[in-house]
């Protein structure tokens, strides 16, 4: 028996003509006969009622139908199952709820893992932590550590938040400022940074934050306005620091942030190499 016979009697159950089912698979009528009748010589069973100028499925055709639905459904979902395990097989994924430790990781893999993929993305926490359960994610990057059966952690890096400001602002010769100080200004603020848009939303609820989500004009209109913004001593390091601007700590503790690395404990040993070289 082939798949191609089971996918004419579909498509004949679907369309309830030769003529119609023919058409819809790009075959002649004759072939689309030839395969149904085969398909009965296969089976050594009449799946038809046949006339002069009608055909239809009896009874055991119509249940052959059904079975060959299933059996459709199963190799698509064996081909989909394939492709996904080879797919993670070639790929190293890391799911990450903030920039910056997301870049740092991403760095580290690509480098450790030459033949893989390495596929990164911002998401929620409680969506990174199902994408680890169900294997989406070979690693997850959090602000907290955590106690599970199933998961393991280990610190990589600490980021400090910092504001940037205008040499011409009152706050700019402070040590030190707190996110309530500098509440309800208006403030540049990046899109997608994770779980730090909550933190500083929920402590900074009468500012108001001008969303940008090019990274580019982000840069442009620090450089060329005087509104306060945030960044970290990460992102300092490892892009610059603008001459027009003067850099304040933050003095919040949610302003600073221990970033772990999750992992399922059955990985542990494939993955210990590479969480050495991250640690």
């Amino acid at each position: 028996m082939e798949l191609e016979q089971l996918v004419v009697l579909i498509a004949f159950d679907e369309y309830k003509t030769l003529s119609k089912a023919a058409e819809s698979l790009h075959v002649s009528q004759p072939v689309l006969t030839r395969l149904m009748k085969k398909l009965e010589e296969e089976l050594d069973i009449p799946l038809f009622e046949r006339s002069k100028n009608r055909i239809a499925f009896n009874e055991t055709g119509k249940l052959a139908v059904e079975h060959a639905r299933r059996v459709i459904n199963d190799i698509d979902t064996m081909k989909s199952a394939l492709k996904e395990f080879d797919r993670k097989l070639h790929t190293f994924s890391i799911g990450s709820c903030a920039p910056a430790p997301k870049s740092y990781l991403s760095e580290k893999a690509s480098r450790f893992y030459v033949e893989k993929t390495i596929s990164q993305e911002i998401r929620d926490e409680n969506v990174l932590i199902e994408g680890l359960k169900d294997k989406t994610y070979t690693v997850i990057i959090m602000p907290y550590d955590i106690e599970d059966e199933e998961i393991e952690s280990i610190p990589f890096m600490d980021e400090q938040l910092f504001f940037s400001l205008p040499p011409e602002h009152p706050f700019a010769d402070k040590k030190s400022l707190s996110l309530k100080e500098m509440d309800g200004d208006k403030m540049l603020l990046m899109n997608n940074i994770g779980f730090w848009n909550k933190m500083v939303v929920k402590n900074m609820p009468h500012t108001k934050f001008l969303i940008q989500q090019d990274r580019s004009t982000f840069f442009d209109l620090i450089e060329l306005s005087s509104l306060v913004s945030f960044t970290s001593d990460y992102t300092l390091k490892h892009e610059g620091k603008p001459t027009n601007r003067v850099f304040i700590p933050i003095s919040d503790q949610d302003a600073k942030v221990t970033f772990y690395c999750w992992y399922l404990k059955e990985n542990e040993k494939e993955l210990k190499p590479f969480l050495y070289h991250v640690n």
